[in-house]
């Protein structure tokens, strides 16, 4: 599972610099302020993809650390027991 994450990961970052290569590099230059619009327009196939990893991501995580908790000890609610696994899930 947490290999899977970490390919939705890699995704989601190799999406987000296409996104800056498209808004800035392959800009064409007739079109005025293109990088604003560009980020405006939330129909694009990278904008959907990248929400939808990002999704899968902390929906995920959070499977995991819930996962975690149950097989765990379950004497009683520790944020710091919650803090430390929410860490090690989104860094495996």
């Amino acid at each position: 599972m947490s290999t899977i994450l970490i390919l939705l990961a890699t995704v989601h970052v190799g999406v987000s610099l296409q996104q800056l290569l498209e808004a800035f590099i392959y800009a064409p230059p007739d079109i005025p302020n293109y990088s604003t619009t560009y980020w405006i327009n939330n129909e694009s196939t990278l904008s959907a993809l990248k929400y939808s990893i990002y999704e899968a991501l902390v929906c995920n995580t959070s499977v995991l650390v819930c996962q975690s908790y149950a097989e765990g000890n379950n004497e009683g609610v520790h944020p710091r027991l919650y803090y430390s696994k929410l860490n090690v899930a989104t860094i495996m």
